[in-house]
């Protein structure tokens, strides 16, 4: 029985640099993250395309608007016009395929 030696040693990827290939990004996706959360600038390097890894903040919700808040903002006669044009511009299906 043969054995075979193992010889081939892994590259070891240095954490410290700034740029990554996309394969080795994979494989230290999770390091990474922590390292941009941190506020290091990650770049993912993908042939000529670089990409940046960074934290962005949280969104802040959209305020839900009281009842009547755009009750002002239109005329009755624009409502109408509005609604009107609305019911005209629907694509209706031929009566005999109902």
């Amino acid at each position: 029985m043969k054995t075979v030696s193992r010889s081939a040693k892994k590259t070891r990827v240095n954490l410290q640099s700034e740029s990554f290939s996309l394969s080795n990004a994979k494989t230290y996706l999770g390091r990474l993250i922590e390292k941009a959360s941190r506020g290091e600038v990650v770049y993912i390097v993908r042939g000529q395309q670089r990409f940046i890894l960074q934290e962005i903040p949280p969104i802040d919700p959209i305020p839900m608007r009281p009842l009547g808040y755009f009750a002002n903002s239109y005329s009755k006669a624009e409502i109408e016009a509005d609604n009107r044009l609305a019911k005209s511009s629907v694509i209706r299906p031929p009566q005999d395929l109902e």
